[in-house]
């Protein structure tokens, strides 16, 4: 229960409270006016918070000012505005909550502002106080009446002030994402320099009038971006073109910035390389890119890329006059009839279709020069006026037709005209100045050759080139022709001339005016004919196989005579039975020859003597070339001086026993030759002879005892000789068997080696004879 009446209390209380604020809010709505604001606002107050409400004067005049009160609050749906100086109530506008402008006097003022919901149970008022004159606010212009511009690290601001009152301004600025704000005083009341700054950086900054008795209160203008500056200017990656149709072309550029995403806009102009202007040659684009349909004039690009902060260094790019069309030659003609006029010609159809037309006219190294005239006749007559026609010069015409028929001016420099013709005139013409240079020869045959140069230059012709001459002969001036050619030709054959010959060429160009200089002699000479160089190189070939052939066949004669007339003589040192001498050996067959005169004799020397005798003998063991006859003279041997060992192996230091010494008469050498048995009397003979062989011209000879060489035997002569000489010895004085039996050598042995010494001597004699 007591619960129950404690919520009926609380009801009945809160309903009694709705009921009072009901009647308040009405009262207060219904009652508000200049005398009673007091009890509005204590009424209203206690519910709602008070929110930011100012008022304040604009200066529309010198000596006129607006009022104005200005309340930050949202949502209601009625706001009223009541000033206690005038005593006036007056609406406020629900969106801006700015009030309609007011007079003041100088007097103090007071303001209120009632806000009331829309369902009347809301309120709440504002209240401002203070003096007209420290009311008067000069506001800083707004973000499009604020120009500047970055060159270089410095900064010109530009601000357009309404009020006339404002002398000086501040412009406060920092780096962009930095809290430090520095601050710079304008000149004057527009301009404003601030400087030291990075150029690659960007910038914020505000603008404050200065505070003076005109403008009490300056407020900051919003915060306005400056963009980074541009220092760089575009790159121009290509420039295309390609035709479009006859006397029109389509060029695409493309270009890029380094600092793209800093770029607001690309602005581009072209122009006429003559100077005409048009009506439009500027386009501002968002894209680096950009297509346009010309003419065949010439004409000058520029690119900026620019932001807020100012234009970066313009590109510039020339697009040269297409004069390669030779489509458009004799379309229509030029007559320059004296230094400062011509006229020009063209086909009626034209006339027809186009009556604005323009020409364009240079010479060389000099400005083209534009006129554009408005003609329904296929001629016009033009008189310079800053231009004067030079003789011996060419000047290069173009005539361009424009659709436009309202003013010939031009329009647009993009598809607004198209070239119809192109020409070439000269008020005098003259020779040509120079010869054709770079005069060369190629492909040179039997009977032709290719004569190539290049074209005198345009300054040099002095006229229109009909064509050029060539002079050519031949060294011994029996042959003089000149052949003319035309004049878009650079090369030329000569043919039908003679092989092998020597020629001279010149070269001139020639205008109507006459021939000009020639060109310095050239020599060439043609090439021999085939057959006489197969012939020549035939004759090479047969030359170097006769040559080879007879060298081969010489070799052979020479060897063949030298074998015959010098006889090679071998060497002894190659035979075997000569190796195994020197070796300490002796053969078997020879040891039944003298093993028994070495048991029973002492010593056993064999001694040369050299007889002279008949050349080839039977008898002799060996013929020299002086006839000189060699014998083997066996000298005994002390028998002590034999070894244990001798009977049946002979030791190397007693193996010279076994030697011959034979004597050459040529050379007084001396040999050893190994021993034979000989008869007992050899036995009484003397033990050592020596034969003098220096001098052995005589008949007979003295011998002369020499002692036994210690040097192997060497001779030029043959060792089958000594076998010969062995076997001789053997037969005339055969071993006597006073030792062992065993010492006697068998008849077979002896046999044998007698027919090897039989044939071998008969060889000999057949040689020497």
């Amino acid at each position: 229960m007591r619960a129950r009446a404690a919520v009926l209390s609380l009801s009945y209380a809160f309903l009694l409270r709705w009921i009072w604020s009901a009647q308040t809010l009405q009262k207060a709505s219904a009652v508000c006016t200049c005398k009673n604001l007091t009890i509005c606002e204590q009424s209203c107050n206690a519910t709602e918070e008070i929110h930011d409400f100012i008022c304040f004067g604009q200066r529309i005049a010198p000596d006129i000012v607006d009022y104005k009160c200005i309340w930050n609050l949202k949502p209601y749906s009625t706001y009223k505005l009541y000033t206690q100086q005038s005593c006036k109530q007056r609406e406020m506008e629900n969106q801006s909550m700015i009030s309609k402008s007011f007079a003041l006097t100088k007097l103090n003022m007071t303001a209120y502002a009632i806000a009331v919901s829309e369902d009347r149970k809301r309120c709440t008022i504002a209240k401002f106080t203070g003096f007209p004159s420290q009311m008067i606010r000069c506001d800083p212009p707004n973000e499009n009446n604020v120009r500047f511009k970055r060159n270089q690290g410095y900064l010109s601001v530009t601000a357009e002030w309404g009020d006339k009152s404002v002398k000086q301004y501040y412009v406060k600025y920092r780096e962009q994402n930095s809290t430090l704000w520095k601050q710079v005083q304008s000149q004057n009341t527009r301009d404003c320099i601030v400087g030291n700054l990075t150029s690659y950086m960007s910038y914020e900054m505000h603008i404050q009038c200065v505070v003076t008795t005109e403008c009490p209160q300056c407020p900051l203008s919003e915060v306005i971006s400056v963009p980074q500056e541009f220092v760089d200017a575009p790159t121009i990656k290509e420039i295309n073109e390609k035709p479009f149709k006859t006397g029109q072309r389509i060029v695409i550029m493309e270009w890029q910035y380094v600092h793209s995403e800093a770029v607001e806009n690309y602005n581009v102009t072209i122009s006429k390389a003559s100077g005409e202007l048009a009506g439009v040659s500027s386009y501002i684009l968002k894209t680096p890119t950009m297509k346009l349909i010309l003419c065949y004039s010439a004409y000058i690009i520029s690119i900026n890329a620019f932001n807020r902060a100012g234009l970066s260094p313009p590109v510039y790019r020339f697009i040269e006059a297409k004069e390669n069309q030779s489509a458009l030659d004799e379309t229509f003609n030029v007559n320059v009839k004296s230094n400062n006029s011509f006229r020009l010609s063209w086909n009626k159809k034209l006339s027809r279709e186009y009556a604005c037309y323009s020409v364009e006219w240079w010479g060389s190294g000099e400005k083209i020069s534009y006129e554009s005239f408005f003609v329904k006749k296929p001629y016009h007559d033009i008189k310079t006026k800053n231009v004067t026609f030079q003789p011996y010069k060419r000047y290069h015409f173009f005539l361009h037709a424009r659709p436009d028929k309202d003013t010939c001016n031009l329009k647009n420099i993009n598809d607004s005209e198209q070239t119809y013709g192109r020409a070439h005139a000269y008020l005098l013409e003259g020779i040509p100045l120079t010869a054709p240079g770079n005069v060369s020869v190629s492909n040179v045959t039997q009977s032709s050759f290719v004569l190539t140069w290049s074209p005198v230059a345009e300054e040099d012709l002095c006229g229109f080139l009909q064509g050029y001459i060539i002079y050519y002969g031949d060294a011994l001036g029996n042959i003089k022709k000149n052949i003319t050619v035309d004049p878009h030709m650079n090369s030329y054959k000569l043919i039908n001339l003679q092989s092998r010959n020597e020629y001279h060429v010149q070269l001139s160009a020639y205008t109507a005016a006459g021939q000009g200089k020639r060109s310095a002699l050239t020599y060439i000479k043609t090439n021999p004919d085939a057959i006489a160089i197969g012939g020549m190189l035939a004759g090479v070939v047969v030359g170097i196989i006769a040559l080879l052939l007879a060298v081969h066949v010489c070799c052979r004669l020479l060897h063949r005579s030298k074998n015959l007339l010098w006889p090679s003589i071998p060497n002894p040192c190659n035979s075997n039975a000569v190796q195994k001498i020197e070796g300490g050996q002796e053969l078997e067959m020879f040891e039944p020859l003298y093993r028994q005169n070495l048991e029973e004799t002492e010593e056993h020397v064999s001694v040369v003597e050299v007889k002279k005798d008949a050349c080839c003998s039977s008898k002799l063991a060996f013929i020299s070339q002086d006839c000189k006859k060699a014998t083997l003279t066996p000298v005994t041997v002390a028998e002590d001086t034999l070894t244990p060992q001798s009977p049946t192996h002979l030791s190397t230091t007693d193996s010279v026993s076994a030697e011959a010494i034979l004597t050459d008469s040529n050379k007084n050498d001396s040999a050893l030759v190994p021993p034979i048995n000989t008869s007992d009397s050899s036995e009484d003979s003397t033990a050592n002879t020596m034969v003098d062989t220096s001098n052995t011209r005589a008949i007979d000879c003295v011998p002369t005892t020499v002692a036994k060489p210690a040097v192997v035997f060497v001779s030029d002569y043959t060792t089958m000789e000594l076998f010969q000489q062995i076997s001789k010895a053997g037969d005339q004085d055969p071993p006597s068997q006073t030792g062992n039996s065993d010492t006697v050598p068998s008849n077979s042995g002896q046999d044998y080696i007698r027919q090897a010494l039989s044939f071998a001597e008969n060889s000999q004699h057949e040689r020497c004879f």
